[in-house]
């Protein structure tokens, strides 16, 4: 299978039938999507971009922390 973008309303119908705590969809190819509740957006956790984008926020946060002390 080839990833493409999903739409709304199919990542709405995967939350359905998978869960919506976390948003992992290996087939989806979007990085952020919306959320379950509420406005705004969250990490599909199953595309590397993600994993790298967090890596990249906590690194930060913690050069940030050492820089100043």
């Amino acid at each position: 299978m080839t990833k493409r973008k999903w739409t709304r309303e199919e990542i709405a119908e995967y939350r359905k039938t998978n869960g919506a705590l976390f948003y992992y969809n290996k087939e989806d190819s979007n990085f952020l999507v919306p959320k379950t509740f509420g406005i705004g957006r969250t990490l599909n956790w199953a595309n590397p971009i993600s994993w790298f984008f967090m890596v990249a926020i906590i690194g930060f946060i913690i050069l940030r922390i050492f820089s100043i002390i």
